[in-house]
């Protein structure tokens, strides 16, 4: 695969490809009678660290060619629910740059330490806003303005427009399809993506060897692309997911040790997490 940046995205470039194939299945294929509701969910797993890919990709896009890459970003944004616009605009233009603007979501109550009240409240309610201010910004910058830097917000709004008007498509041929398998899957989507972004950052500080929590869980870096080594992804959110251990490894005495995690950050683990904040080990 000549046209990848880097070889090690191989299988996040297949897996990216075809998802929208998998995850629109129950729209054109027939379920097993009797399972739908397992193979939903055994789609759903599949598929749960779509958004993760979707992330990565935006900081780096995975090929050297535009319009591939631009496919792959409507191809995983079918599946998330959360555009490669809406991940440039609120997170690699926003979160990850020192005017963070309207993206500044946390509470002071919320982020200063691990609770289970500040971790749910945070997660949901910051749901509509990740999405609907991004659509936002790039109809002022993009419809408006016609700004093209640092990204095109045209088609920012575009791409974003597209992805309600197809909603609303699958919504008026397949209406309970839709409510009851898509819809809640982009929830949970959200939610999962809110409840990390949660964990990332409780109690952490703007200090550039404070601003992240790493979770050094083997398997959890092994299955999500490095993506626990987050101090190194703060201070080179271009750099490669291949090449963050090193990174760590270079500042890793600068990191403060409250800001060292060993245990899984996967959303399966939330009821573990509010457990280990119970005993004061979060």
């Amino acid at each position: 695969m000549m046209f990848l940046r880097y070889t090690e995205d191989r299988i996040n470039f297949l897996r990216a490809l075809i998802s929208p194939i998998v995850f629109l299945y129950p729209f054109w294929g027939e379920l097993p009678a009797q399972y739908e509701i397992a193979s939903m969910l055994f789609i759903w797993l599949l598929l749960h660290d779509t958004n993760h890919l979707l992330h990565i990709h935006t900081h780096l896009p995975f090929t050297k060619n535009k319009y591939l890459n631009i496919f792959l970003d409507i191809s995983m944004g079918v599946v998330t629910g959360m555009t490669a616009s809406n991940w440039r605009i609120q997170h690699k233009y926003g979160h990850h740059c020192s005017n963070v603007g309207d993206y500044c979501l946390g509470r002071p109550w919320e982020m200063e330490k691990f609770s289970l009240k500040g971790a749910i409240w945070y997660s949901l309610r910051s749901i509509i806003p990740i999405f609907f201010k991004p659509l936002r910004e790039s109809f002022v910058k993009g419809v408006k303005e016609n700004r093209t830097l640092p990204l095109n917000y045209r088609w920012a709004f575009t791409e974003q427009f597209l992805f309600i008007l197809f909603f609303i498509y699958l919504t008026s041929w397949k209406p309970l399809l839709t409510i009851e398998y898509m819809l809640p899957w982009y929830l949970l989507v959200y939610f999962v993506t809110r409840y990390t972004d949660y964990l990332n950052h409780f109690g952490c500080t703007h200090n550039e060897y404070e601003i992240a929590n790493n979770c050094l869980n083997k398997f959890d870096n092994l299955v999500c692309n490095n993506f626990g080594y987050h101090t190194a992804h703060h201070l080179y959110p271009n750099a490669h997911w291949s090449k963050l251990p090193d990174i760590h490894k270079q500042i890793e005495n600068r990191i403060p040790h409250q800001m060292i995690k060993l245990y899984s950050w996967s959303g399966f683990l939330i009821p573990y997490h509010f457990f280990l904040a119970l005993k004061g080990k979060m």
